[in-house]
């Protein structure tokens, strides 16, 4: 069975059968996996490709049933397999027409610049079992003699070409990514065939190939100069001449070198002197033209993923007339150098002209190079003479300038340090006046017009890698960013099955999820992590987690190596004052970092930490993740934590001091902009109201103890709006707990409860931070107990009981209560004691023993009325008239709630005011008094809009349906919501 892509998609069995499925996206699936063939081809990209880049939520699925019908389709000769996290086509290179092609122009050594040899020969052309492959053929341009061999497998891999290739092959996508790779092979093999019979005076029997191939390549000028030659080797001058206007014409810029003296010899006339000094590629050492430079490292087996980031490499180099430099930034260990690699090796074939590149060293052990020494190697590479080589700087890029003009000629200019440094190694830009019709060309044309891009533009392309943001070529250049991220989860998998086994990772899939995000998917780290996989290859993926998790403990300082290797190359790069607080951020042990924080620690003014913090985010050790806000990766963060360790004397632990206190005057400043209670559950009896369990909240934490006065010379925190006090504590939760535990460790045991229970009240509201609270609270009980300090205890032990209660364990949370109230005992302090008792009853309560509850809180009401605070009385007579709701009393319930009620009319604007005007209401309903409930509920849905309670607004809400419900309204919310009773009702009740 024969599959050929080189013109339309058809697949034939050896007897001349026609076989092609005729599905669109059967015949894209089976295109993709020949195209690739004998390699994985990952499942997520199949899906892309077979779906153009838009796949439904069925794909996968429908993918398979694709997979079933192309395995009852072939032949034994060609299998179809699973491969881990992907599927493999295998057979014979000379069974797929377009690898057969890639085989012989490999042998004929006519390759893409900078792609490695295809392996082996293609089996129809392989040699007797008694010897090897031939090696492949040296260039014709220097050869002598007889005919050159390679020319014969030219001519054979030309003649597979049927049309353009992958027609109707059922994938817009696939064409627009495979065609355009073999499109260009098809050009340079034309290009060394037609070269070659040149030499042997034979160029006309190209003429007819060259002449359907110079439209379709407007910009390549070497095909162009091959057709005007070979036109004039067949006696065909004129319609030369023809051809050579009608090329220039197209041209955006001057033809180049090569192309003028092409036209200036079928004109009749000798060579110019621009063209004399130009040349073709100048001469090297003997006379012969110089080959194009081809200098890019050898391909990456190992690439994986990055689909988004290639495609706007392809979009940024095809934009017409911009031709803008392309500048790639990223932190350190991302892959900014594979990426470029890998993708110049791919998109190689665009440039006829050649591949230069250099490693500028820009962050690296040795020190940056010089833009002159890299003038030399790339002046040397396009065939200018060690003698010939200009002596300064200037002259040097005079001179390579020179030799770009009009070239389709690929520059990467990796791992650069400055714009200093770079600015040399830049051709000149395009004219100004490239042709209106560049701007329309589309980065996602078909393959027959990608190329038609080129038109606008067929100058020198530059790609740039660096750490650095590089902002001032931002600025002077006017280049196309493109940031690089960390890989995601699907890539990060499909990197690390590359880099060990595929069945390795499919076998493992949740441990090998974790290794991926241990190593913060970082490619770098993920093939470190893959070596030592390959030499341990007794353990599992799970035990190098395990090893890995053992490693965070006891996080590696400078000189580490892999990734902290070159966390360290970039530190060095940094000034003083930078590198100093990036080593003092290792104290942080939060994922973002504010100029606040950064300011506290470095001793610094918030304007100077911002501007620090700035030349951090500028070298990718930070990501300015929101204005003002900068986040970090968690293998940067513990190699900064390394850099901490090894402070001189003292300043790590003062550094530490410094944060905590900062840390607790911001934390009072988000509780004391928000209600630091969360509510207590319904206590309507069910006969009387129903309240959905959503709407049940937790008990509240007792009130944070009173925070000590700052430090001298120092104040607190501004407080947040309650808006955002929530957002605060979200973003800066871990490094709450974090600064808790580390306190602890560091015997900072007053700091570390006093944090920890100011936090309680931030955590009350965060119902999805249960986990996160309970190992603070923990900490924060162990350092009171340390303290030896029976308040701070109480309190502790009380915040671990709530969120018993929430989870829920009342007995344990009873338990726990007990300890707190014999701590409370123990120092005879009343408030504390009164706080301690009330929590008590809301457990009892929320337990369902509202008769244990009732006697308590009525002692506890006794009690409060001896106390000076009358919002600790109207708080207790809130919860005893919740306790008898939940009893079956609403009588006794409604009076202690009116009580409460006519005591917080002192304080209009506390939430007290909220809670208590709710349970009125419900007492209200459950007498049977519905028209004054429903007035008493939106009086209390009124006064909570703002206090900004969700907890007592969700619990009012359900209130108001039921009250409305029973009134024999519709249950709407509105006031029109209501039928005639209950307006009647709702209207006396507001006379």
């Amino acid at each position: 069975m024969r599959i050929d892509l080189l013109g339309a998609v058809t697949v034939r069995r050896d007897c001349g059968t026609t076989v092609t499925p005729s599905a669109p996206k059967r015949r894209a699936l089976l295109a993709a996996l020949a195209v690739e063939l004998d390699q994985v081809v990952p499942t997520d990209r199949l899906v892309e490709l077979v779906w153009d880049g838009a796949p439904p939520a069925t794909a996968r699925a429908a993918l398979q049933g694709h997979v079933t019908g192309l395995r009852r389709l072939l032949d034994g000769r060609l299998v179809l397999a699973t491969r881990g996290a992907g599927y493999t086509l295998t057979g014979g290179p000379e069974q797929v027409d377009a690898v057969r092609f890639e085989r012989l122009c490999g042998r004929a050594g006519v390759l893409l610049p900078g792609r490695p040899h295809a392996a082996g020969p293609a089996p129809a052309d392989r040699p007797g079992p008694a010897g090897p492959p031939s090696p492949a053929p040296p260039p014709a341009a220097v050869r002598t003699g007889s005919e050159d061999p390679a020319l014969a497998l030219l001519r054979t891999a030309l003649d597979l070409w049927r049309g353009p290739a992958l027609t109707d092959c059922g994938s817009d996508l696939l064409r627009r990514r495979a065609a355009p790779r073999l499109a260009g092979l098809r050009a340079r093999a034309l290009d060394r065939l037609a070269e070659g019979l040149c030499r042997l005076d034979r160029g006309s029997e190209v003429v007819a190939e060259l002449i359907e191939a110079v439209p379709a390549r407007p910009a390549d000028q070497r095909l162009a100069v091959r057709l005007v030659d070979c036109l004039d080797q067949a006696g065909r001058r004129a319609e030369a001449r023809s051809w050579y206007d009608r090329v220039t014409a197209q041209l955006s810029s001057a033809p180049g070198p090569a192309l003028r003296l092409a036209g200036e010899r079928v004109a009749g006339r000798s060579p110019s002197r621009t063209a004399a000094v130009a040349g073709s590629w100048p001469a090297a050492a003997g006379g012969l033209p110089c080959p194009a430079p081809s200098q890019l490292p050898r391909a990456s087996r190992r690439f994986a993923g990055r689909a988004a980031e290639l495609a706007r490499l392809d979009a940024a180099t095809a934009t017409g007339s911009e031709a803008r430099p392309v500048l790639v930034t990223g932190p350190a260990g991302v892959g900014k150098s594979s990426l470029v690699q890998h993708w110049a090796h791919r998109a190689a074939d665009r440039f006829p002209d050649g591949v230069l590149h250099a490693d500028l060293r820009g962050f690296d052990e040795r020190d940056p190079r010089e833009p002159a020494e890299v003038l030399a190697g790339f002046l040397a590479a396009l065939g200018v003479a060690g003698s010939a080589l200009p002596a300064s700087l200037d002259a040097r890029a005079r001179r390579y300038r020179e030799l770009l003009t009009g070239r389709r000629i690929l520059i990467v200019l990796d791992n650069a340090r400055s714009h200093r440094q770079v600015a040399p190694l830049l051709p000149d830009p395009p004219p100004d006046h490239a042709p209106e019709d560049a701007l329309r060309t589309a980065p996602d044309a078909t393959p027959d017009t990608a190329l038609d891009a080129e038109r606008a533009w067929a100058g020198p392309v530059t790609v740039i890698t660096s750490r650095g943001r590089l902002r001032d070529l931002l600025v002077h250049e006017a280049v196309t960013p493109i940031p690089l991220d960390v890989l995601t989860p699907a890539e990060a998998l499909e990197l690390l099955g590359r880099a060990t086994d595929p069945a390795r990772v499919a076998a493992e899939p949740r441990a090998a999820a974790e290794l991926a995000e241990r190593c913060d998917r970082l490619p770098l780290a993920l093939r470190l992590a893959a070596a030592r996989l390959a030499a341990r290859p007794d353990w599992t993926l799970a035990d190098l987690v395990a090893e890995l998790a053992v490693e965070r403990a006891a996080p590696t300082g400078p000189g580490a190596p892999g990734v902290g290797a070159a966390l360290d190359l970039t530190c060095r790069t940094l000034p003083p004052a930078a590198a100093r607080l990036f080593a003092l951020l290792g104290l942080h042990p939060g994922v973002v970092v504010d100029p606040g924080a950064a300011a506290v620690l470095a001793e610094v003014t918030p304007a100077e930490a911002r501007r620090l913090l700035a030349r951090l985010d500028a070298v990718h050790l930070l990501e300015e993740s929101a204005p003002g806000l900068f986040a970090r990766r968690e293998l940067v963060r513990l190699h900064s934590a390394g850099l901490a360790a090894e402070l001189p004397a003292g300043q790590g632990p003062a550094a530490l001091d410094r944060l905590i206190e900062h840390y607790l005057a911001a934390t009072a400043a988000a509780v004391s902009s928000t209600d630091s209670t969360t509510g207590r559950p319904s206590a309507t009896p069910p006969s009387a109201v129903t309240t959905p369990p959503s709407t049940v909240t937790p008990i509240r934490p007792l009130a944070p103890a009173p925070a000590p006065s700052p430090p001298a010379g120092r104040t607190p925190a501004p407080a947040a709006a309650a808006r955002t006090a929530g957002d605060w504590f979200d973003r800066e939760e871990p490094a709450v707990r974090g600064l808790v535990l580390r306190a602890e460790q560091h015997g900072r045991s007053a700091a570390a409860w006093r944090l920890a229970h100011r936090a309680g009240a931030l955590y009350a509201k965060a119902e999805d931070r249960r986990a996160e609270w309970w190992t603070t609270a923990e900490s924060g009980l162990r350092a009171a107990r340390a303290c030896a300090d029976p308040a701070a205890v109480a309190r502790l032990t009380t915040d671990l009981a709530v969120i018993l209660v929430g989870r829920p364990d009342v007995r344990a949370a009873l338990g726990l209560l007990d300890q707190a109230l014999a701590s409370a005992d123990l120092i005879g302090d009343p408030v504390l004691r009164h706080h301690c008792r009330a929590r008590v009853a809301d457990v009892l309560v929320r337990a369902g023993r509202p008769d244990r509850a009732v006697p308590l809180l009525a002692d506890v009401v006794a009690r409060a009325r001896t106390l000076p605070d009358d919002r600790l009385l109207a708080r207790a007579l809130d919860e005893l008239a919740g306790a008898q709701l939940a009893g079956g009393a609403p009588g006794p319930a409604l009076a202690h709630a009116d009580e409460a009620v006519r005591i917080l009319a002192a304080h209009p604007d506390a939430t007290e005011t909220v809670r208590a005007t709710h349970t009125r209401a419900e007492a209200l309903h459950a007498l049977g008094r519905h028209g004054a409930a429903l007035t008493t509920v939106r009086l209390a849905l009124a006064l909570g809009r703002t206090q900004a309670d969700p907890g007592v607004a969700a619990r009012s809400h359900a209130l108001l349906a039921t009250v409305l419900h029973t009134l024999g309204g519709s249950g709407s919310s509105s006031t029109d919501g209501a039928g005639p009773a209950g307006r009647r009702a709702a209207t006396g009740a507001d006379r």
